[in-house]
């Protein structure tokens, strides 16, 4: 038999993030939860997770109870607290305490309460709800009322009575604290109890009225993206998109699945008027409420309107979404704030007092890339593609090669861009080829598939190339990258014949254009693309 390691080991022990602890250890691990050193403390509550979560569950929860019998209030409290993570279903655990909730101790008490919140899924979720009624009927102090109350709003609607939510109506008038922390109850409560309910956007439907539509893209890629958007969308004007910031920004209306003909954005959103103030929340809360985003919302949701806050800037600030979550309950209550099944994600963009909000519809489906079923490391992100296929100018008579292509996405994109001759497909690669084919045979786009070198290999008839290199992390910065991209040049000199293009991203821009214009091609296009990390230079060369 195993005997328990001495303390300082086990205090070292705990330390180590991958920590996880034996059966004999476990009591030992328990004390040291009221570690003076915090550093210990938080190390013994992880270990004790982990070991819960390695399959010896119930063993270590009957140890941790039998821990905590005759233990001090503090680690009494603190065990309590742990216990409602690692035994969220345990009837025994959910017995225990719901009896520690008479515990002469306040912290105790407060702890046992706190963790009882976390028990919604027990077995005894009925009888959890009535304890904690009673417990707030024996008139606690203010924190115990607190934790009685943040407790009611975890356990869920199904077994939160009439009578907890009474409570928690009656405890918005009084202590400020509590009112807060009622509400933030109340509105959990709502949110989950409202899941069963539609909540769908109607892409199809059409607004006769005018909104702020912003397009993301890649950052380079917006006169691109402004152009195909006025090109597309009859609708749009007065679109802007300045140079590197990775958005478009149009007046538009009509129904927003048909902004999906613009495959070289990556996303969209709907952006509210700027609101002004001092304070940060009561802005948002103007904004998501006023006229014109209110209209966005429930024009376009079929049900009840869920939405999720999400600030711009680095930073859950819990404290500042329940803030705009209960200012706008008030104001519009039959709108649900659910960050986990939400239709819309409301991002926040603060500067100065000036607030502006982008309504982004999670619920609607996106169609331009359903065919992508293989990928392959380092695949051309597929509004990359289909913004190199533009850059090509594409015409009915085309024989087009991309000679590293990957799992076929440029090859695919050019099909949706319009009539062709022949697109061909070329990669050393095995792999690659059978994610091309597979995607191509999805995207119903025929294709022709070889196996060949980029420098050597030659399809007959090419008159123009789109294709997307290696370059970046995926290949080594000794030199073989710019060996590889010359050869490539001036093999492309060779292949293309009298006006023939080639468009293509190109990660030693300076490079391969002098080496262009030494081969005899034109350079036309040189604009810096970001590729998530570093940039690319994507080029259009042209042999006259």
């Amino acid at each position: 038999m195993h005997r328990p390691r001495d303390s300082a080991t086990l205090r070292e022990a705990v330390l180590g993030s991958g920590f996880t602890p034996g059966g004999r250890d476990i009591e030992a691990i328990v004390g040291l939860l009221a570690d003076d050193d915090e550093a210990v403390a938080r190390g013994a509550e992880r270990a004790l997770v982990r070991a819960a979560a390695s399959g010896a569950m119930p063993s270590v929860v009957e140890r941790v109870l039998g821990s905590l019998a005759g233990a001090s209030p503090e680690l009494r409290a603190l065990g309590w607290r742990l216990l409602g993570r690692l035994a969220p279903t345990d009837a025994a655990t959910a017995t225990a305490l719901m009896t520690a909730l008479g515990d002469a101790d306040t912290r105790v008490q407060r702890a046992a309460a706190h963790a009882l919140g976390r028990l919604g899924g027990s077995e005894r979720a009925a009888d959890i709800a009535g304890a904690l009624l009673g417990a707030w009927d024996a008139v606690p102090d203010l924190p115990m009322a607190r934790a009685l109350a943040e407790a009611l709003g975890k356990l869920g609607p199904t077994v939160a009575t009439d009578g907890a939510r009474e409570r928690l109506r009656a405890a918005l008038t009084g202590d400020r604290e509590l009112a807060r922390v009622a509400r933030k109850a109340l509105a959990m409560l709502e949110r989950d109890g409202s899941r069963g309910d539609e909540s769908e956007i109607d892409g199809a439907r059409e607004a006769a009225f005018d909104v702020h539509v912003v397009l993301s893209c890649r950052a380079g890629l917006e006169a691109m993206v402004r152009e195909e958007l006025l090109e597309k969308c009859a609708s749009a004007s007065s679109a802007v998109g300045a140079p590197g910031t990775g958005q478009v920004t149009a007046v538009w209306r009509g129904a927003p699945e048909r902004l999906f003909a613009v495959r070289t954005m990556i996303d969209f959103a709907f952006a509210s008027p700027v609101a002004t103030g001092t304070n940060v929340e009561t802005a948002c809360a103007d904004a998501l409420t006023g006229v014109t985003a209110a209209r966005i919302l429930e024009t376009w949701t079929r049900g009840v309107v869920r939405y999720r806050i999400d600030w711009a800037e680095r930073g859950h600030r819990r404290g500042a979404t329940w803030a705009v979550v209960h200012a706008v309950a008030e104001r519009r209550p039959s709108w649900v704030n659910d960050p986990t099944e939400s239709t819309w994600q409301v991002t926040v963009q603060a500067d100065r007092g000036r607030v502006r909000l982008l309504l982004s519809p999670q619920k609607l489906r996106d169609p331009r890339f359903t065919y992508r079923l293989r990928d392959v490391p380092a695949a051309s992100h597929p509004t990359l593609a289909a913004a190199l296929v533009r850059a090509s100018r594409p015409r009915p008579d085309d024989v087009v090669w991309d000679p590293f292509v990957g799992s076929g996405t440029e090859l695919i994109e050019r099909s949706r861009a319009g009539p062709f001759a022949r697109l061909v497909g070329s990669d050393l690669d095995p792999t690659a080829l059978t994610a091309a084919r597979e995607n191509a045979e999805a995207a119903g786009t025929p294709v022709v598939l070889e196996t060949g070198d980029a420098t050597t290999h030659a399809p007959p008839g090419v008159t123009c190339i789109i294709t997307n290199p290696p370059m970046g992390r995926r290949v080594t910065r000794d030199g073989t990258l710019a060996v590889m991209l010359d050869a490539f040049t001036d093999h492309v000199a060779r292949v293309l014949g009298r006006g023939g293009r080639l468009a293509w991203l190109s990660p030693l821009g300076g490079r391969t254009a002098a080496r262009a214009e030494a081969s005899g091609l034109r350079v036309s296009l040189r604009q810096p693309v970001d590729m998530g990390g570093f940039h690319a230079e994507l080029q259009v060369w042209e042999k006259g």
